[in-house]
């Protein structure tokens, strides 16, 4: 019979079912007494005649039987059965059925809102049109060790007149900018685009429209696209919000349209979810000019490739053109720098950072279902051995090994389906509670959802861990002798030693696996114990830390802080006010609070370096990272100055520029020789005046506390002003109580300024590590569960060697031995295979803790600390778990023992 025939045949018989059995039945009962008066007529007894003609054509159920067979649903007669029976046998032991869902459901429950993050963050494509498509364009000049570049307009417009691979391209420039014209001054997100951005991505407006042709202007343009988020906070979400005008950094922005609920921008920001988007053509004021030696322009690229386009011919042809371009152009392009173009993956791009991280949580998550498979299918173990008799009676009975098998897995994936089931459900109720901890600076968690490939998963994990747990005890159950299953299931006894070599081995590998667990959170833990312990090279105690942001118009003569006079001003001004609030002992001004600077690779930060006594080595590239400062800054961070003096209200424009650089700077760049006296300047312009270096002061941790051996050169902020500033202040009140005075005096200068992020210094460190301790923390958690469970395992297999043993231990103790010997044995059982077991885990971990060295941080992937203390730490609590069913062992009384054996 074909496949098709035989559904058609499955089909007519699901369909009329009871009809067709009941036909069957009668018509096989009418041959049987057919048969059977044929037999009384030739002289037999009504009663022997039934009885011959039953054994002639068989039972009646053996007939129908052979007919679900034939049309092929008998297999789904039997899962039924097995089904019932399996329901019945959870419903006659409820603890063992609680015990069991409980535990799937929080090894199942973890996975699935774990695996719900990294599906969104890590798997699923970017909701844009054809992502796979989008890439990120990098500029780099690897003779120099630069990456990410500052471009000039000329070199945007190759990707999209010369290149020949990009069907769009968009300069993205991110920032943030002060809001004014609503409510409140506030400081928003924002990103600077091309026209072509929203086409690029696909996006549509939930309200208004989008940039088109008719906004291209070589400036800035007037027109803004704003997020539903500000739509509705500042906004009220009014459907007549189109057309409205606001103040952005001063500018009058008009509004054409809202961005849908779910839209955001594609690339890394400042402080949060962009809000503004506005777009520029990057080729007039207050833009460099649009000239190629001009690479003034700070802005990042994305494009679209062209259909049918793979990456690596489009990598080809760029490669290429960079060669052309610097042929062409060799004073643009100084051959040292070897100026390159590259592409990546947009998507790649974005959680490149991310990614080793979730993936440890992902296999964190995964061990734990294993050790969790691996104590259920001890307990179904111990469940099957007190099954033998049953087993070797449906064998004795005709039953096949496979059917057995089939009942036993169905039984098992019954309980997995039902724990997967719990675990979606728990999923569902805590992955906005677990959301909670994960750090903000993960991109994408606006997506994370439990969606049709989560649930799958969850299937899938839950189908797997009940073959994982179920296939041990069915295979063992299947294979029980018929004399001795029957024998021992009468004397009630489910002991024999290939169960105890099987569950030997689950214990072995849930220990091996709990290591493995255990060295990866110890590991985690240590690094964020010895971050915690960094030295950040201030005294973060009682500061309290705000922002501020001084507008730039995009025509300069609106700008009331055009200049280094009305800036400085402003500053002078904010200090002296600051130290008139009760409690605040001393304030300072800084352009980069400690921890949060990450202009390393930032050419707006990281600055090119020229000494005056090594001009050979300062057209090397020389670099550190510049940080201005108020004159009491070091003061008030108690940051203490090694040599030389610090920075006093005298050094201000006019005066002979002055720097202060950090030991790091002085040991790179004057190792072995005093840095005072010496001048230095930023960038190889020679008009440039010099600075000259007038202190050195000790490390501070500006760009985090696991980023070390950066250059730093402080610069006094009345010499050089700017506009993104932090104030400081030392004080013994928390930074909640300041916050509205803080805001107070700085909208008493300028009403339109306003005040962001304040927090203790304290707190900011905390927010530097916030990555590092959600996986230190969420991987700790898991090791403490996987140890619980271990030792639970252990525990568990002695009990049970015990109370199945224990006419075994009767007699020992009845032809003389004592209870220490009895003790001994059982003890001696859990120490052997927690050795093992910790034994074969410490291998595994050394041969995979490399995969970690990207998140660890002064601790190395094989560091002997760790790699001692937790094994000692699981084996002392194996012996503690084994020594309560060895001691209970010791209290076996040998006349109870024997007489209910």
């Amino acid at each position: 019979m074909n496949l098709l025939a035989r559904f058609r045949s499955w089909l007519k018989w699901m369909v009329t079912r009871q009809r067709l059995e009941s036909e069957m039945e009668t018509e096989v009962r009418f041959h049987i007494e057919s048969y059977a008066a044929d037999l009384v007529r030739k002289g037999l007894s009504q009663e022997e005649a039934m009885r011959q003609a039953r054994i002639e054509f068989g039972g009646i159920e053996t007939h129908k039987d052979e007919v679900r067979a034939s049309v092929g649903v008998r297999w789904w007669g039997e899962l039924g059965s097995d089904l019932r029976y399996g329901v019945r046998l959870l419903r006659k032991n409820p603890g063992f059925a609680a015990v069991a869902i409980l535990t799937l459901a929080l090894g199942v429950g973890a996975n699935t809102a774990i695996f719900s993050i990294v599906n969104s963050v890590l798997l699923r494509p970017l909701p844009y049109r054809d992502p796979d498509r989008l890439v990120r364009i990098f500029f780099n000049e690897p003779g120099l060790g630069l990456r990410d570049v500052t471009v000039s307009k000329p070199e945007l417009d190759d990707l999209t007149d010369r290149a020949g691979v990009f069907e769009d391209v968009s300069a993205i420039a991110g920032g943030s900018a002060n809001l004014t014209g609503v409510k409140q001054p506030e400081r928003i997100e924002f990103v600077l685009i091309g026209f072509d951005y929203f086409s690029m991505l696909g996006a549509t407006p939930q309200i208004g429209r989008l940039y088109g042709p008719q906004d291209h202007v070589p400036g800035f343009s007037p027109n803004v696209v704003i997020s539903d988020a500000l739509w509705h906070r500042d906004f009220g979400a009014d459907p007549n919000v189109l057309g409205r005008t606001f103040r952005f950094d001063g500018d009058p922005a008009t509004i054409i349209g809202v961005l849908p609920p779910g839209f955001r921008h594609p690339g890394p920001t400042v402080s949060g979810d962009v809000q503004v988007w506005s777009a520029a053509g990057f080729s007039a004021d207050p833009f460099p000019k649009p000239i190629r030696s001009n690479h003034g322009l700070n802005a990042g690229t994305i494009g679209r490739l062209k259909p049918g386009l793979t990456l690596d011919q489009a990598q080809s042809r760029l490669t290429a053109m960079a060669t052309e371009l610097r042929r062409d152009f060799p004073t643009d392009y100084p051959q040292q720098a070897q100026w390159t173009i590259e592409i990546q993956p947009l998507q790649e791009v974005l959680v490149g950072k991310v990614r080793p991280m979730l993936i440890i949580t992902l296999g964190t998550v995964i061990l734990i279902v294993l050790i969790v498979s691996l104590n259920i299918a001890n307990l179904l173990l111990a469940r099957a051995s007190g099954r033998q008799q049953e087993m070797a009676v449906r064998l004795a009975l005709g039953a096949s090994r496979g059917r057995m098998i089939r009942q036993m897995l169905t039984e098992s994936l019954l309980l997995s389906l039902i724990g997967g089931l719990a675990g979606i459900v728990t999923a569902f109720t805590t992955l906005d509670f677990i959301l909670r901890f994960v750090p903000a600076s993960i991109p994408r968690l606006h997506e994370v959802r439990i969606d049709e490939a989560v649930l799958a998963f969850a299937v899938l994990i839950s189908l797997l861990t009940g073959l994982v747990f179920g296939l041990v005890p069915a295979l063992h159950s299947a294979r029980v002798a018929l004399s001795s299953g029957i024998r021992e299931g009468g004397r009630g006894s489910g002991y024999s030693s290939k169960t105890e070599c099987l569950r030997d081995v689950l214990i072995v590998s849930e220990l091996a696996f709990a290591v493995m667990l255990m060295v990866g959170a110890g590991l985690l833990l240590r690094t964020l114990r010895d971050l915690l312990r960094e030295n950040p090279g201030f005294n973060p105690t009682q500061v309290v830390a705000a922002n501020i942001w001084l507008p730039v118009p995009d025509n300069p003569n609106e700008d009331p802080y055009r200049g280094i006079a009305p800036k400085v001003a402003f500053d002078r001004e904010l200090l002296r006010r600051l130290k008139t609030i009760p409690g605040v002992n001393l304030a300072a001004i800084t352009t980069d609070l400690p921890t949060t600077n990450h202009s390393l690779n930032d050419p707006n930060g990281n600055y090119a370096l020229a000494i005056e006594d090594r001009p050979v080595e300062s057209s090397q590239d020389l670099r550190a990272e510049r940080v201005r400062i108020s004159p009491e800054y070091f003061k008030l961070m108690q940051a203490p100055l090694v040599r030389g003096r610090s920075f006093s209200e005298g050094d201000e424009d006019g005066k002979q520029p002055v720097a202060i650089v950090d030991e790091t700077t002085a040991s790179k760049y004057w190792p072995g020789r005093d840095p005072l006296g010496r001048r230095v300047r930023f960038g190889q312009d020679p008009t440039l005046p010099w600075m000259t270096i007038v202190g050195v002061v000790k490390d501070i941790k500006s760009d985090g506390l696991d980023v070390d051996g950066v250059p730093h050169i402080y610069v006094p902020i009345f010499q050089n002003p700017w506009r993104a500033q932090s104030v400081v202040l030392r004080t013994s009140l928390p930074a909640n109580a300041l916050e509205s005075q803080i805001r107070h005096e700085v909208q008493s200068i300028d009403p339109g300024l306003p005040v962001y992020g304040v927090s203790s210094m304290n707190d900011v460190l905390d927010a530097s590590l916030a990555s590092r301790r959600f996986s230190a923390q969420l991987v700790g958690g898991f090791a403490g569960l996987a140890l619980l469970l271990a030792s639970i395992g252990i525990y568990g297999l002695l009990a049970y060697m015990v109370s199945q043993r224990s006419r075994e231990i009767g007699l020992r103790m009845a032809l003389g031995a004592s209870r220490n010997n009895v003790l001994k044995l059982f003890l001696q059982k859990g120490v052997v295979l927690a050795g093992i077991g910790i034994v074969a885990g410490v291998v595994f971990s050394a041969s995979t803790a490399s995969l970690m060295a990207s998140l660890l941080y002064g601790v190395r992937p094989h560091d002997p600390a760790v790699f001692l203390a937790v094994p000692l730490l699981l084996f002392v609590v194996a012996v503690v778990a084994s020594y309560l069913p060895a001691r209970r062992a010791t209290k076996v009384d040998p006349m109870v023992a024997l007489r209910e054996a």
